[in-house]
């Protein structure tokens, strides 16, 4: 199984995938609090999926290059991933937000709920642009 994170300021956006199926799902949003929440927060979904490995979306400039945002991510979440145990790959989340926007959009969810729905969908498709990538196991 696979737990794709989505890493915003206030919000941890929570998607997961079995690695067979190969669907990522929006699972949930955690808001985040203290260092030592986040990570417990996130544990409960690593040990409730059995999780074997964390997907990171980077946010990287329109460039390609890495700015001030993408190295907070990439700390925050090297981080978690040795508090939890677990290897953390990062994926290029550009637009990602705009696509998880465009679905949020066309389900006619409005207000704080769409808010936080987007960061679970953003999540889920950092995860499926990852997985997709990654090929055909077979």
């Amino acid at each position: 199984m696979l737990l794709g994170l989505d890493v915003g300021d206030r919000r941890v956006g929570i998607a997961c995938a079995d690695t067979e199926v190969r669907i990522a799902t929006p699972v949930d949003v955690v808001v985040r609090a203290s260092f030592d929440d986040d990570t417990r927060a996130i544990d409960r979904f690593v040990h409730a999926y059995g999780v074997a490995q964390l997907v990171v979306g980077l946010p990287r400039n329109m460039d390609g290059t890495r700015g001030a945002q993408a190295e907070a991510v990439v700390a925050y979440a090297e981080k978690i991933g040795r508090a939890l145990s677990r290897p953390v790959v990062f994926w290029d989340e550009r637009l990602t937000t705009l696509e998880a926007a465009r679905r949020v959009h066309e389900t006619g969810v409005r207000g704080t709920k769409s808010r936080r729905g987007l960061d679970a969908i953003a999540a889920a498709v950092i995860l499926q642009d990852y997985m997709d990538a990654q090929g055909n196991p077979e």
